[in-house]
């Protein structure tokens, strides 16, 4: 089963054993939108997810548990399971978790970066430009360039 059809088989049934109308969901999308998720020909994003799951009365994590469950052909249980052991052997089961994304610096501006400090530390301790070419086996062109840099 595709996982879009385990969310669309997850969303009906969870609604349904709610006793709830595709309309009563209308709060977190429009009735057409409820029904094109339910027939597995859109699918959601993460917040509407989070929306979906607090407007049936759970929480996200245990809806995407049971879209797992559905996706994989097992209980809820033995997901949770899989997923206990595979967190745990990950060492993240008692880690605080980020809340934002971090500013990563790409590793072509940190070799960058790298280099010109190599460079400045070279012409620093007294180094010709070609002998720090040969010492950091750079272009000279490219010491040059690093060695103006830093004036």
């Amino acid at each position: 089963m595709s996982l879009r059809k385990a969310y669309a088989a997850t969303l009906q049934w969870l609604r349904v054993r709610r006793g709830l109308s595709q309309a009563e969901l209308q709060d977190q999308a429009d009735q057409a939108h409820i029904s094109r998720l339910e027939a597995s020909r859109t699918s959601a994003s993460v917040d509407l997810s989070a929306d979906l799951a607090q407007a049936l009365g759970i929480t996200p994590l245990s809806f995407l548990t049971l879209v797992t469950a559905a996706h994989g052909g097992k209980t809820a249980r033995s997901a949770l399971d899989e997923t206990f052991k595979e967190l745990q052997l990950l060492g993240v089961l008692d880690e605080e978790l980020p809340q934002e994304p971090q500013k990563l610096i790409p590793p072509q501006s940190a070799a960058a970066a790298e280099k010109l400090r190599s460079v400045q530390e070279l012409k620093e301790a007294g180094f010709s430009q070609v002998e720090a070419s040969r010492q950091l086996d750079l272009p000279r062109s490219t010491v040059g360039r690093l060695w103006c840099t830093g004036e």
